[in-house]
């Protein structure tokens, strides 16, 4: 069994999440579950058990998205992206965009997020850290990776705003919305075959028309995904990262009071502790498959749920308890192996950048409202996260001064 030592269901530990994720401290490696659609899911919540199902090429993704396999969520994932596809063919498309997310890429957008921190916090008693704080910053951030002109920064957000949900918290217009910002992407790439400029756009476009390295399918996909997770994962992740700090006075003071150089240690323990996205792509066993005590049967579909994961007893020591100090603080939130989340190192940075500048502008933030009353979005979103979070600012800017401890 999996001592899974969950707290109870917190607005910030978790939010609404779907009802066949079991909430009980005690549950069995490997679970069964009724999905949404009607499907028999299997539920990994084991760490270990899950990181090494997120690795073995026995499970693919690409035979989740067929129309015909079991799935968690009634809406099927393109079978072009990126994320739907196992290797050879994951690993050619990943290739094309992996240069503009590695470290060196990534730190060279460091000051950038960093001054618009500053200027959206700047002269502000209170803010609402979604719409005002996360929301900008993040559109800016996966605009720039892109090449997305910056005076058009302002209509992709409110375009990825209605298309998924992420302030509204509503299904229901989500269709067409999804249709217009579907009609932008396309209106990027052919501007960006035309003129490719030195941005990704420009380089999968280029790869599309001279290189055939890729379809059409796969070029819209691709940029699809690079726009929405750069975007909606980070809004999110924010947050869910305030919110469980609010909860715990005594851990944002430690942020306040810490140096930005120890920041890092306080990201991977509220990723850890607060996952944006609860579960994993769904699989298909290609075969028989023994996982534990249970055999998954060929055909069979599976999720590792990444939140019991990140509280497994057997990995974390006291899994339930926030500690910003905690080192290393492991989890599964970015996934692992060749699916492991593209843009993980450029969303740890503006996590790491929006705190950092956070703590410095109020290391007395409080909520503006209660906690318990914060709207979420619905459980059927993938992503997971508060519509709004207005806050005070109402802290002045401390000195730095606490180093990580050296807790598992």
């Amino acid at each position: 069994m999996n001592p899974l030592n969950l707290p109870s269901r917190t607005a910030g530990q978790h939010g609404p999440l779907p009802d066949f994720l079991p909430a009980e401290a005690d549950v069995a490696d490997v679970v069964s579950v009724i999905a949404p659609t009607g499907d028999r899911i299997w539920l990994v919540t084991a760490y270990d058990l899950g990181r090494a199902v997120l690795t073995d090429e026995r499970f693919s993704r690409a035979a989740a998205v067929t129309p015909e396999a079991p799935a968690v969520h009634p809406m099927r994932p393109d079978p072009a992206a990126l994320t739907s596809l196992d290797p050879p063919q994951h690993t050619r498309l990943r290739r094309l965009v992996n240069r503009p997310f590695t470290p060196r890429a990534v730190a060279g957008l460091e000051e950038g997020i960093r001054r618009q921190a500053r200027r959206l916090l700047a002269g502000r008693d209170r803010i609402d850290l979604v719409a005002e704080y996360a929301m900008p910053l993040s559109a800016t951030t996966i605009c720039r990776v892109l090449g997305v002109p910056e005076a058009e920064h302002d209509r992709f957000a409110g375009l990825a705003d209605r298309a998924l949900g992420i302030t509204t918290g509503t299904f229901e217009e989500q269709g067409p919305a999804r249709d217009a910002l579907r009609a932008y992407i396309r209106e990027l790439i052919d501007r960006a075959r035309r003129d490719p400029g030195e941005h990704v756009l420009g380089t999968l476009a280029t790869a599309y028309d001279e290189g055939g390295a890729l379809s059409h399918d796969e070029l819209t996909a691709l940029v699809e995904l690079l726009l929405n997770a750069g975007y909606e994962t980070s809004i999110g992740q924010l947050g869910l990262a305030v919110v469980s700090l609010l909860e715990h006075p005594d851990q944002w003071h430690r942020l306040a009071t810490a140096p930005h150089r120890e920041t890092a240690a306080a990201v991977e323990e509220l990723l850890r502790h607060a996952p944006v996205v609860p579960m994993s792509f769904t699989r298909v066993a290609r075969q028989d498959v023994r996982l534990g005590p249970v055999v998954v049967r060929a055909g069979e579909a599976l999720v590792v749920s990444l939140l019991h994961a990140n509280f497994d007893a057997r990995a974390h020591r006291d899994p339930a308890r926030l500690d910003i100090t905690r080192c290393p603080a492991r989890h599964l939130t970015f996934g692992h192996g060749a699916h492991t989340c593209l843009g993980a190192q450029l969303a740890r940075t503006q996590l790491r950048v929006a705190l950092e500048e956070l703590a410095t502008a109020a290391s007395g933030l409080t909520p503006h409202i209660p906690l318990p009353s914060l709207p979420w979005r619905q459980p059927e979103a993938v992503v997971r996260g508060p519509l709004t979070l207005p806050v005070n600012l109402t802290g002045s800017g401390r000195s730095w001064g606490r180093r990580c401890s050296s807790q598992p």
